[in-house]
């Protein structure tokens, strides 16, 4: 049994568990990073934790609240997982990709992920929401693809969910710039020098996640699109020293304008 089988069997327990609990068919999935939980203001259809779900992992990063949530989201019935797990907890990639892995259990084929993104470049500001138009995997893990190496590298492969996502926000007068965004292992925030190296090979943004999540969505043939709110200047940039507790402020502040392009993003699903 080749990787992917392998996960495809360790979470199938968990995905029948939550095919009997979820009241509503399922259309998308939203995995959110640090604090972005705060971009809902209602109440969901359907919550649960994580710890309720045979064998699922539990976050331990504050700002990720290890709860389930059934929300309608634009046009879409949504699995939102509040909250990842990371290389730098001390969970393997096999942990790391378990919600895109359940995800495609449950017949979802169109998935959105958010994280927290420190700027490598004056062009973008705390409080920015970017749309993620490829990714640098500098965390030197990767999906233990063994026999799948035609799987594509393109980590954004179905354009016409972009094409309209970005009509769509044209309509409603949101600015969603485009960025570069690069994955490190974690979990300290990098060094001056580092954000100097970032700027040099093309990265836009930098936090610790996403990469994985985006690999195995590819290699599952699900949909997905990617958000970085940018939270802080890198080092170098700013003379203050860098702080989780600012991360967790300024996604708090951005969570309206996050808000906005998820749901616009559900709200032009191609198959709806």
């Amino acid at each position: 049994m080749n990787w992917l089988g392998q996960q495809r069997h360790r979470w199938k327990p968990a995905a029948e568990w939550l095919r009997a609990e979820l009241p509503e068919p399922l259309d998308g999935a939203l995995l959110v990073g640090s604090g972005a939980t705060a971009m809902f203001s209602d109440a969901p259809l359907w919550r649960c934790p994580y710890t309720a779900v045979p064998g699922f992992p539990a976050p331990t990063v504050a700002g990720h609240s290890g709860i389930l949530e059934l929300r309608r989201i634009g046009r879409a019935w949504v699995l939102v997982f509040g909250g990842r797990f990371h290389l730098y907890e001390g969970y393997q990639v096999d942990e790391v990709v378990a919600p895109v892995v359940l995800a495609s259990l449950l017949g979802i084929r169109w998935l959105v992920v958010t994280n927290a993104a420190g700027s490598v470049t004056h062009t973008y500001a705390p409080g920015d929401v970017l749309l993620l138009r490829d990714a640098l995997n500098l965390s030197f893990r990767s999906l233990p693809m063994a026999g799948r190496c035609h799987i594509s590298r393109h980590l954004f492969p179905h354009p016409e969910w972009r094409l309209r996502l970005r009509q769509r926000l044209e309509q409603l007068g949101v600015c969603c710039p485009e960025a570069t965004y690069a994955a490190m292992l974690g979990p300290t925030y990098e060094t001056p020098a580092e954000v100097r190296f970032l700027q040099r090979v093309g990265a836009e943004v930098v936090g610790m996640s996403t990469v994985h999540e985006l690999q195995c969505a590819v290699a599952l043939g699900i949909g997905a699109l990617a958000f970085s709110v940018v939270t802080n200047w890198a080092a170098g940039l700013q003379s203050r020293p860098l702080s989780h507790a600012e991360v967790m402020e300024t996604v708090g502040r951005a969570a309206p304008r996050l808000y906005r392009v998820v749901k616009a993003a559900f709200s032009v699903l191609p198959d709806l």
